[in-house]
């Protein structure tokens, strides 16, 4: 290792001679990353123009710019740390020699960091998610809030962040890509009419369809899929309506809540009939004019 001040035939390396070496690298490290940047937002910019959907291309910008803005800062600070030290002196060849090796043996027994780091990689590169989709991954559901090279951090819908490393996820559900088409399931009573609670279902749908707050997130007419899971009490009715993704949970509970609300108006009784010692009464919401609970027939 050579000392830090060692003069030579032209002259000895003065403390100001090493600073002024060690701040021009320091600026050049700067004027790196600034350039970097002003790329990356390059980049960003292409990404908002190319593909489907506003928001997923937004999504998917900030995504890929937070993973190449923190490689390109860690890589010029590495560097610049190695051009610093060479200034003052010292040698960093053995360094580097003992750095190979340590990390030969690190990635014999750090293979899962390595792929996770590969996995990490071709999740952005392929964008199967960006940082704000719904997703189901590794046995978790919910929203991403963080994705790095090393991991993907979900938060569900309890408000848990999980973290989730890259190399343990196999099948990538995402709920928020391009488009979503959310099924609204309406239980109904076995006593009603299925051909009659279509109908108005299919009414109500079209005027959803015309709603002047929900229109603007729908991309098709709301249907009735028609009648399912049938039991001794009651049925359901299926409804479906094809929406842009960030919108398929508030376009669900709106159509939810506004079918009720309609086949009650309807008269159209929407759980089982109460069984009182007479026999099965219908609820008092119920078509037929058949009393309610707690009421009398006499």
């Amino acid at each position: 290792m050579k000392p830090v001040f060692t003069p030579d035939a032209a002259g000895a390396y003065s403390l100001a001679t090493i600073a002024i070496k060690i701040g021009l690298i320091l600026l050049g490290s700067i004027i790196l990353i600034r350039l970097a940047s002003i790329l990356v937002g390059r980049l960003e910019r292409g990404v908002r123009h190319t593909g489907d959907g506003e928001e997923a291309r937004q999504k998917r910008a900030r995504t890929l710019g937070g993973v190449v803005r923190g490689i390109t800062r860690v890589t010029v600070v590495i560097l610049a740390l190695m051009m610093a030290v060479r200034e003052l002196g010292l040698d960093v060849t053995p360094a580097l020699a003992a750095a190979g090796g340590f990390g030969v043996a690190a990635g014999l027994g750090a293979q899962s960091i390595v792929r996770d780091w590969m996995v990490g990689f071709f999740i952005i590169y392929d964008n199967e998610y960006a940082v704000g989709d719904a997703v189901q991954v590794a046995g978790v559901s919910g929203t991403v809030e963080a994705l790095t090279l090393r991991h993907t951090e979900i938060r569900d819908g309890e408000g848990a962040l999980h973290f989730v490393p890259n190399g343990e996820i196999k099948v990538v559900s995402n709920l928020t890509k391009s488009w979503s088409t959310p099924l609204v399931r309406i239980p109904v009573s076995l006593t009603e009419d299925p051909e009659r609670v279509a109908a108005v279902l299919d009414r109500y749908l079209a005027e959803v369809s015309e709603d002047a707050e929900l229109k603007p997130l729908l991309r098709d007419r709301p249907r009735v899929l028609g009648m399912e899971e049938v039991s001794v009490t009651q049925y359901t009715m299926m409804l479906q309506a094809q929406t842009l993704p960030e919108n398929r949970v508030t376009v669900a509970r709106a159509i939810r809540m506004g079918a009720v609300a309609r086949l009650r108006a309807e008269g159209i009784a929407i759980h089982a009939p109460v069984l009182q010692p007479g026999g099965p009464v219908a609820p008092s919401q119920g078509s037929g004019g058949a009393p309610g609970p707690g009421r009398s027939s006499a």
